[in-house]
């Protein structure tokens, strides 16, 4: 039967803004007069409020986790945490080693995080489940990972695929499991824009960089030899040449006769190239004379300048104190223009959103591949995440935050709750009757509080 002409039953998020947000401001205010401690109980009554907010049919989920529990696990996450930060300066080769013990324990993380968090959530009653091994993660989360560098990122569509799949496969909803199916193809499709934008932004970056250097050069350059404080040493720079030219000019004309035949056939092509070559060796001397003599005119005209190295570091000092002088006072101006203002703002617009860009897009596209192919027994999911609406979302969400000084935390939170329960809906007839389920062991918290501590993504779509 056709999807389309099934029934479809929303998910409704009802949380507010004013109501979590006294949650969150207490949460907030115990965890620093406790420093850190009440964190864990902080984070059980927010997974409440949003499991208790989320509702099928009118019937919210619920977290049933144990703040002593999660406590704990973040002692232990702190501890491996504390132990990485300070071992560098016991030895450099000990945070390698602290990264390769991470690396290698990713795997179990994951799956003993996903095992708390599906079992401490139920609804009706009915508690989920994860039921994915260890070995597969070793295979999603280390071997594929590896074979990036021999496949020059060409596998990385592959890798958030498996990843995906490997999460939602994993969860039951009592013994009834969730099962996305294979969609290798449309990740790549999806993948596929996001490596052509930034190909196509590093090749005019490629070329725009090192064409700006070049000009920043050149107009360096011209300003340091415009500047007035240079202008003695150029001085002294042409005076030296002068001096240079008259003593070479010398020093041919004082030749002796037996190199004399070496020099007259230089001398002579010179000549050719600009006149008539004299006549003879009279006439070279005496136009030696004659530029030995301007030499010394313009010797005499020119400013005598003999400067200590001392003087000359002094007067190098100066030239830089002008110049951060300068740069200051530009500073300044620029920073009373309304203009430079506008213009900071919206290049941090510009660069917030191309980053939240490829967030949303990802979101959005890979949150519909995975949910619009996954099936509970008879049930199906209908997802409809828009990129633009996320990366709107992110954007706005950001901007506001940092207006507010993070106050509006709470009210971006159940902005992006209620977005995400209205685009997803269950197709097919709900009877939750025939779901049944059975007792399952307590899991402890570790994993997945090193899993966050150290930024171990669990979420999948």
């Amino acid at each position: 039967m056709d999807s389309a002409s099934q029934k479809t039953t929303p998910i409704i998020f009802k949380g507010n803004t004013a109501e979590y947000f006294g949650i969150w401001i207490v949460n907030l205010l115990l965890t620093i007069l406790t420093l850190g401690i009440y964190s864990a109980w902080a984070k059980v009554r927010r997974k409440k409020y949003f499991y208790n907010n989320t509702l099928i049919e009118d019937v919210g989920f619920d977290y049933h986790a144990k703040p002593v529990s999660i406590l704990k696990g973040r002692i232990i996450a702190f501890i491996f945490f504390f132990g990485y930060s300070f071992s560098a300066n016991i030895n450099p080769i000990l945070p390698i080693v602290f990264m390769l013990i991470l690396f290698a324990f990713i795997p179990w993380l994951v799956v003993r995080g996903s095992i708390f968090n599906a079992r401490n959530s139920s609804h009706r009653g009915l508690r989920f489940d994860f039921i994915g091994t260890t070995g597969e993660a070793v295979k999603v989360f280390i071997v594929l990972p590896i074979l990036i560098i021999f496949t020059l990122g060409l596998i990385i569509p592959y890798i958030s695929h498996q990843k995906n799949r490997f999460l939602m496969n994993g969860h039951q909803f009592g013994l009834s499991q969730f099962e996305m199916s294979s969609v290798v193809k449309q990740f790549y499709k999806v993948y596929l824009v996001v490596l052509i934008v930034p190909l196509l932004i590093g090749i005019l970056a490629a070329i725009a960089i090192p064409a700006y250097q070049q000009y920043v050069k050149r107009a360096h350059s011209q300003n340091v030899v415009n500047m007035p404080n240079v202008q003695p040493f150029v001085a002294i720079h042409n005076q030296a040449n002068i001096v240079l030219a008259a003593n070479e000019t010398t020093e041919v004309a004082e030749y002796p006769a037996s190199e004399s035949t070496e020099v007259m056939p230089t001398v002579e092509r010179v000549y050719s190239d600009n006149g008539p070559a004299p006549e003879s060796d009279s006439q070279i001397a005496a136009e030696n004379a004659e530029q030995v003599s301007d030499a010394e005119v313009i010797d005499e005209t020119q400013p005598q300048i003999e400067l200590t190295e001392a003087e000359q570091e002094e007067m190098l000092e100066e030239m830089m104190r002008n110049q951060q002088q300068k740069s200051e006072e530009k500073m300044r101006e620029m920073m009373l223009n309304p203009a430079v203002w506008l213009g900071m703002a919206i290049g941090f617009g510009i660069y917030v959103l191309f980053i939240f860009g490829f967030a949303g897009y990802l979101q959005a596209r890979i949150g519909q591949l995975v949910w619009n192919n996954t099936t509970l027994d008879k049930l199906s999911f209908d997802c409809h995440y828009r990129a633009r609406d996320f990366i709107w979302l992110y954007f706005s969400n950001i901007v506001i935050i940092m207006l507010t000084l993070g106050l509006a935390t709470p009210w971006a939170q159940i902005r992006m709750a209620r977005y995400r329960a209205s685009k997803l809906q269950i197709v097919g007839d709900v009877d939750f009757d025939q779901f049944v389920g059975d007792k399952k062991a307590e899991v402890k918290a570790t994993g997945e509080e090193m899993a966050e501590m150290f930024d171990v993504d669990l979420s999948f779509g």
